[in-house]
């Protein structure tokens, strides 16, 4: 018994509010004196009294259903202190709907917390309603069950913010739509953490989605082409993914096949975001993406690119886009869009091309060396063998003998290999060169 009223005291602990703590103390005091049906009568009524304080809070916030509501109960609460017994009539048939009230209108609670808080409701008509048993066999509960309807309420409503459905959504919605929300799936997620998708319901989470995805589609909204929406789907699938996957599916496909093609590049923009998104998304989709990739104007695809072409249904189509790109192109994929593993192709393609000096210069300055920290060895030992594999003009080039420095000072490639690679295709005089280089370094200086 002793560990148990222990775990009573830390439940009421996670009270929310003061006034919740003193609601459910009376709960506890009957618990603790072996009044089992007196503690669940008395957590009936904490339950009753915080809803209501709920219900309050919120059309304070000007929530609209609130206003409702609170407006109603007021009028039943006006007509009691005027004698009126339709007064008293209303607000007992509010009592009995409460529940469902805040669950259909006010989205608190999911179905088993619903399931839950009406088994509190129908043992606590048992435990008030002598005429609901055999005469002189009143009902006794366990023990056990007191302390289930003492849990269920303090985790199910006294320990939540009154904020869910529409209110808590535009709540996450402001967040999300600050300059300042991080482009992070992990960093989103700890800034989610402190708005109402620390505990949110089902239903919370679905519309959550829905109004990201199609928010971020529409002219008037504040998320409109915010890539910070694509951090917090994301961050969504890391926290809630066994409701969100399927919706963020369902609301993703619709986008990408509704969208009319001057919306396309932002939606694809969006998609490239998250990257379990192409995956998700249903075949005509993930088609019309595909045909965007293969045809759409450079400058629409090139900022989906990176992220689509993560995915192996696309990533063939980006390499044979890119494939076609010229070198100014080229560049701004690699520097402004984070194309370099998908890039390097057409960049040996284009070094192995190159005529002149001029020519392999300025595609080591603008291509190779923005794409170094890409290069495996392979890549590199590729590289230095095209002087005798096609008609590249490497040999003499200041920047391509920059390139080996740089290699050389990496150490990908150990020196002496690094020497015979260089000498078994044709550039003996920087074998040369290098010695003579290391021969000087060796040398110590005579005071």
């Amino acid at each position: 018994m002793t560990d148990s009223l222990a775990d009573i005291d830390a439940l009421a602990l996670k009270c929310r509010a003061e006034r919740s703590r003193d609601y459910i103390a009376e709960s506890i005091q009957c618990y603790r004196a072996g009044a089992y049906r007196s503690s669940i009568v008395h957590t009936w009524i904490a339950v009753v009294f915080d809803l209501v304080d709920k219900i309050r809070e919120l059309a304070l916030a000007n929530d609209p259903i609130a206003v409702r509501i609170n407006t109603k109960y007021e009028t039943y609460i006006t007509q009691i202190n005027q004698g009126n017994d339709q007064g008293v009539k209303n607000a007992l048939e509010f009592e009995r709907t409460i529940l469902s009230i805040c669950r259909s209108q006010l989205d608190f609670f999911n179905h088993q917390q619903i399931t839950d808080l009406e088994r509190l409701r129908e043992d606590r008509h048992q435990c008030a309603h002598p005429s609901f048993q055999r005469a002189g066999v009143p009902h006794r509960p366990s023990a056990e069950l007191a302390r289930l309807h003492l849990r269920n309420a303090v985790e199910h409503v006294l320990s939540q913010p009154p904020i869910q459905g529409r209110p808590a959504i535009a709540e996450i919605i402001t967040t999300i739509a600050s300059e300042y929300f991080p482009k992070d799936r992990y960093q989103a997620a700890t800034a989610l953490r402190q708005t109402p998708l620390a505990n949110p319901s089902e239903a919370l989470v679905r519309g959550l989605v829905d109004e990201l995805v199609f928010k971020y589609a529409e002219a008037d909204s504040p998320l409109y082409g915010k890539i910070q929406v694509g951090a917090a789907l994301s961050s969504l699938l890391d926290t809630h993914r066994n409701i969100a996957e399927t919706r963020i599916a369902q609301k993703l496909s619709t986008l990408v096949r509704r969208i009319d093609d001057n919306g396309l590049p932002a939606v694809a923009r969006l998609i490239a975001a998250i990257p379990e998104a192409v995956a998700l998304i249903d075949e005509a989709a993930r088609l019309r993406l595909s045909e965007f990739v293969r045809v759409g104007p450079d400058l629409d695809v090139l900022p989906a690119m990176a992220g689509l072409g993560r995915h192996p249904l696309i990533t063939e189509i980006v390499r044979a886009r890119i494939l076609r790109f010229g070198t100014g192109l080229l560049v701004t994929a690699i520097q402004e869009h984070e194309l370099a593993e998908l890039a390097k192709e057409r960049v040996f393609v284009i070094i192995s091309e190159s005529s002149n000096w001029h020519e392999t210069n300025d595609v080591f300055d603008r291509l190779v060396s923005p794409l170094f920290s890409h290069l495996t060895r392979d890549d590199i030992e590729r590289v230095i063998r095209m002087p005798t594999e096609t008609t590249a003009d490497l040999i003499g080039s200041n920047r391509f003998e920059q390139f080996i420095d740089q290699v050389s000072r990496t150490g990908i490639i150990p020196e002496a290999e690094l020497d015979t690679l260089l000498g078994n295709n044709r550039m003996e005089y920087l074998v040369r060169e290098r010695q003579r280089e290391r021969e000087r370094q060796r040398v110590v200086p005579q005071a």
